[in-house]
Order: structure tokens, then C-alpha cells, then sequence
């Protein structure tokens, strides 16, 4: 009996011995997971300082000019939050030179449109639908423009029947002796201007904007364009009627250009009472949209423009940039 004792007293001892030693691996390998986490390089959680709070219209937590290091890449942070009115909104640095860029800047004979990008440009006679004829074979329109003067003279088409216009020049219309549009404009070289003829029996005449082809002078609004030197606007333009010189400033301008009967020159005068706090709220094809003017600081110009990218900049070509954003 008693060697059948000491047997089962050793046996309990050898299994006391092996449960210990497994309580004291399992601790290891929890203690060495916990340090591994305490001391890892790579953060699981970013902690952002400062909050966004309305504060009047002052700068709350300005980061403007500071830079945030992502990886390998370093972002410039340039967009200085000041309110939550702000918020949506980053800041879009503009040269000066960009003041002479735009569909709506006023150009004058003492300050005439830049060449046109010719990235933006088409060749008509490529890009052209059978409702037009033109008087070359390179007639060169900004893309836009031109995807608008088609609509509008298949439009013309299907509203007349006729088919009588010749696209006589744009960036480069001849005005020598027996043009038919026998005139320069400072807002040619842009690329956003067409200059009308019509073909005649065997022959080309001046366009007088007259007649069934007037439908073209009552409706290029609704296709982004305008007449540039409208019909009783000489007082405010300095230039008499001219139908045959159309200019593209896209649709949303020309509708509320329409709407309030201004020429050009009102309604660049007319935005300059509109600012991002205030701006000029106009519904067009079931569209909100806002436009809003920021006066030219010099060299540099900072314009808060929505970070969603839904907006167009223009300049005056005198002081002030004009902002159109999608509400």
C-alpha cells in the first residue's frame, strides 16, 4: 500500500507542475501582446486639435500657409477656415493676368482678348453639323462655343427651314475690302465669338438680323450666346446695332442677361453688387445657381470658390473676378 501510495502522490505533484507552467506561458504571451501594442510605431487614431465653431465671421483655427505631412507626401493646407459659413469652401489663388480671361470680360481696342488656348479650340470644318455652311476650310471656335452654335442653327433649321448661314470668321474674320462683316473686334481673338453671314442666290450677304433669319437675334441666348452689340444698347455698348457678331458666354448668362435686358456692359456693371455673402441667386433649367464678384488684391488674388469643383471663374477685364457656382 505504500508503494501505491507514493505513486499517486508523485502523479498529482507532476500535474500541479504542468498546469503551472501553462498559467505562466499563457501570461507571457498576453504580457508581450499588451507591450507590443503600447509600443508599436504605427498610430491606430489621429488626434485633430482645435474645433470648428462659429465665431462671428473671425478666424477660429487658421491653418493657412502650414503644411501636413501624409506618407512620403507633403500637402500644403491653404484654405483658412473662418466660420462655419465658410465651411464647403477652399481658396482659389488668381494671377492678375487672369482678369483678361473669361467669357464675360468687357474687352476694349486699348486692352483686346489674348490669343485663344488652343487646347479650347476646334476646327469648324471638322466639327460642324450640315445646317451651316463656312467661308473656309480652318474656322476655329472655342469647343463650347462651337457645340452651341451647332445646336442652335439645327434649332434655326427645323424652326425656318433654312440652312442660309455661313460661320464668316472668328478668331481671324476678314475685314478687307468687300467683307461682309467688314470690322474688327477686340473680342476675337478669345475664340468665343462667331461673325454671321448668309448665303444668297450665288452670292453672300451681310446678315441685318432681319427677316425670318432674326430668329437667330431672339433666341442665341437660349444656346450660351449673345449679340454682343444688341439692338437700342449703343449708349451703354459705343457700338450700333451689329447682328452678325455673336458672342459666347455660356447659358446661364445669357438667360439672365435675357431676362433683364442688359447688354454686356450692364451686366458686368450689374454683378458688382454681389459678393459671396451676398450673391446673385438664379434658377435656370431647374437649377439653382449663384453668382458672386471678387475684387481684384493685385498680383495674387485669393477667391473662395466650393470645394465640390461645381463653378466657373471669369475675369472683367478691368477689377473684379466673376464666380458662378452650382447651389
Amino acid at each position: 500500500m505504500d508503494n501505491n501510495g507514493r505513486k499517486q502522490q508523485g502523479s498529482v505533484r507532476w500535474g500541479r507542475v504542468f498546469a503551472a507552467m501553462l498559467i505562466i506561458v499563457v501570461v507571457l504571451f498576453g504580457a508581450d501582446g499588451i507591450r507590443r501594442n503600447l509600443s508599436g510605431t504605427i498610430p491606430h487614431n489621429i488626434k485633430v486639435s482645435g474645433s470648428f465653431r462659429n465665431s462671428g465671421g473671425k478666424s477660429a483655427d487658421s491653418s493657412a500657409g502650414s503644411a501636413v505631412t501624409l506618407g512620403n507626401e507633403t500637402v500644403q493646407v491653404t484654405t483658412a477656415f473662418e466660420g462655419i459659413e465658410y465651411l464647403g469652401f477652399s481658396e482659389l489663388a488668381l494671377s492678375e493676368s487672369k482678369l483678361n480671361d473669361g467669357v464675360l470680360a468687357l474687352y476694349t481696342q486699348e486692352v483686346p482678348a489674348k490669343a485663344a488656348d488652343k487646347e479650347a479650340m476646334v476646327n469648324l470644318y471638322d466639327y460642324r453639323n450640315e445646317y451651316y455652311t463656312l467661308v473656309s476650310e480652318t474656322v476655329m471656335l472655342n469647343e463650347d462655343a462651337a457645340e452651341a452654335l451647332n445646336r442652335m442653327m439645327e434649332d434655326y433649321n427645323n424652326a425656318t427651314g433654312l440652312s442660309d448661314f455661313i460661320a464668316y470668321g472668328t478668331t481671324d474674320t476678314y475685314t478687307g475690302e468687300g467683307s461682309y462683316c467688314p470690322e474688327e473686334f477686340p473680342d476675337s481673338p478669345s475664340g468665343n465669338t462667331v461673325d454671321l453671314a448668309l448665303n444668297g442666290y450665288a452670292s453672300v450677304l451681310t446678315y441685318d438680323g432681319y427677316d425670318e433669319e432674326s430668329w437667330i437675334v431672339e433666341n442665341c441666348w437660349k444656346y450660351g450666346f449673345i449679340v454682343r452689340y444688341p439692338e437700342g444698347k449703343s449708349d451703354k455698348t459705343g457700338h450700333s446695332f451689329c447682328p452678325w457678331h455673336l458672342r459666347y458666354v455660356g447659358k446661364v448668362h445669357a438667360a439672365l442677361m435675357n431676362s433683364k435686358d442688359l447688354c454686356l456692359e450692364e451686366y458686368v456693371e450689374y454683378l458688382k453688387d454681389y459678393t459671396l455673402d451676398e450673391p446673385c441667386s438664379f434658377d435656370f433649367d431647374g437649377v439653382t445657381y449663384e453668382i458672386y464678384t471678387v475684387v481684384s488684391q493685385g498680383e495674387v488674388t485669393a477667391v473662395r470658390v466650393p470645394v465640390s469643383g461645381n463653378y466657373t471663374v471669369s475675369g472683367d477685364n478691368s477689377d473684379r473676378f466673376i464666380i458662378t457656382t452650382v447651389k
